[in-house]
């Protein structure tokens, strides 16, 4: 089946209102916000002196997800190129 220039423009759209309905009927929680700031989030990231923190679990990940990305590109390529 061959879609025509009109009927993705629409398939688009009605996506796109969807999306609009979907956040715009969504109860979103009222009240403040968490009061967290840049020193305790590098604190837990980077540990403080008493603990290590989540710094290299958080580097190993990222390491281990750029070596996916890679071989995934990889496996990807095909042959002749």
């Amino acid at each position: 089946m061959r879609w025509t220039a009109a009927s993705k423009v629409i398939a688009v759209g009605l996506l796109a209102l969807l999306f609009i309905l979907a956040v715009t009927e969504a109860s979103w929680p009222e009240g403040p916000m968490d009061q967290n700031t840049n020193e305790e989030v590098g604190e837990v990231l980077f540990g403080t002196p008493d603990d290590d923190g989540y710094g290299l679990a958080f580097f190993l990940i990222g390491l281990l997800l750029l070596v996916a990305m890679l071989g995934g590109v990889f496996l990807a390529k095909e042959e002749g190129e």
